[in-house]
């Protein structure tokens, strides 16, 4: 009761205004589809606010602007507008209650455990959201990785390619936030997948994602991957390198030199939680000479034999040049 009578009887800050425009904006809409430059407008300055806003003043409005930014995703809006919705969402429980991560982390699984396929934009929104909470609150909400990666693999059947970016883009905050210390079944579902769905997409952007989503497996010590599983997707990774598009290759050569570092390293690499026993772990042995050197190698003489056959070749004449990339 104090806490209403208190938010009753000051004046309205800047942020508690904001808030009670993006309530209203919500409450209409079904009436009427928010202009998404007036929600951008709004947002941005909602998140300025958040940033100025004494954490006491932020605590009257919090749980109302949740609500808020939480209908305003689940509405459909497009990619700009719930990328700063999502923002919005994670900076004012980090600043404010961080106990509403919970419940708010359990409504937005809920909703993309039942999302509908004929409802894409709604999907993508609330999926961008849990990435954004992960990427803040991920070693707090570990136990839910399991279901989240699932989630994401669900959402993998879209036929949408933003969607299945979304999901990818979730897994990897998902992954990166909760580092290690989630439990083995959650990280096994992950890198399955990642192998299964992810890296051979038809859609360039979501085998970008797939890539980063390695990368993040690599960089928090490829919890449950073993000898095996960095192999595998060390092979994945040079496989990509023939993709047909620049930044897809770029994306698969980052991920392949986090991977091979990784397997070069056994002090580095992660026993998951749960139930084992696990293999130790072990140094990916000859990984250098598989996965960089002979593939290089064998591109090299492709390259060779096409410059000798096309002529080409004489290009080279110059003893120092041919020399040089001998070398």
């Amino acid at each position: 009761m104090a806490r209403n009578y208190v938010r009753e009887n000051v004046p309205l800050s800047r942020f508690g205004v904001l808030v009670a425009q993006l309530e209203s904006i919500v409450t209409s809409a079904s009436q009427q589809s928010p202009d998404p430059l007036l929600c951008f407008d709004l947002l941005s300055d909602l998140i300025s606010a958040i940033d100025e806003e004494p954490k006491e003043s932020i605590l009257l409005w919090q749980r109302k602007c949740e609500e808020a930014l939480y209908s305003m995703l689940i509405l459909g809006a497009r990619r700009p507008v719930r990328h700063l919705a999502s923002i919005a969402m994670g900076r004012i429980i980090l600043k404010g209650d961080n106990i509403s991560i919970y419940s708010r982390v359990s409504s937005l699984q809920g909703f993309l455990s039942d999302g509908k396929k004929s409802e894409p934009q709604k999907v993508a929104g609330a999926t961008q959201c849990l990435g954004e909470l992960y990427r803040h609150f991920g070693r707090r909400i570990t136990s839910g990785l399991l279901e989240t990666t699932i989630i994401a693999t669900k959402l993998m059947k879209f036929n949408e390619e933003f969607v299945r970016q979304e999901a990818l883009l979730l897994l990897q905050n998902a992954l990166e936030g909760s580092g290690g210390s989630a439990a083995a079944s959650a990280y096994t579902e992950a890198f399955r997948l990642i192998m299964r769905f992810a890296v051979g997409d038809k859609s360039f952007v979501v085998r970008i994602a797939a890539a980063r989503c390695l990368k993040a497996f690599a960089n928090i010590g490829g919890p449950g991957l073993g000898v095996g599983g960095l192999d595998s997707s060390a092979s994945h990774c040079v496989k990509a390198l023939e993709d047909p598009l620049l930044s897809v290759r770029d994306a698969f050569a980052e991920a392949l030199g986090s991977l091979l570092a990784l397997g070069m390293n056994p002090e580095a690499q992660v026993q998951p939680r749960g139930k084992g026993p696990f293999p130790p772990a072990k140094k990916l042995e000859g990984c250098l000479q598989r996965h960089l050197i002979l593939p290089f190698t064998k591109a090299w003489e492709i390259v060779k034999t096409l410059f000798t056959s096309s002529g080409v070749f004489l290009f080279f004449g110059n003893r120092k040049i041919w020399t040089k990339i001998k070398a």
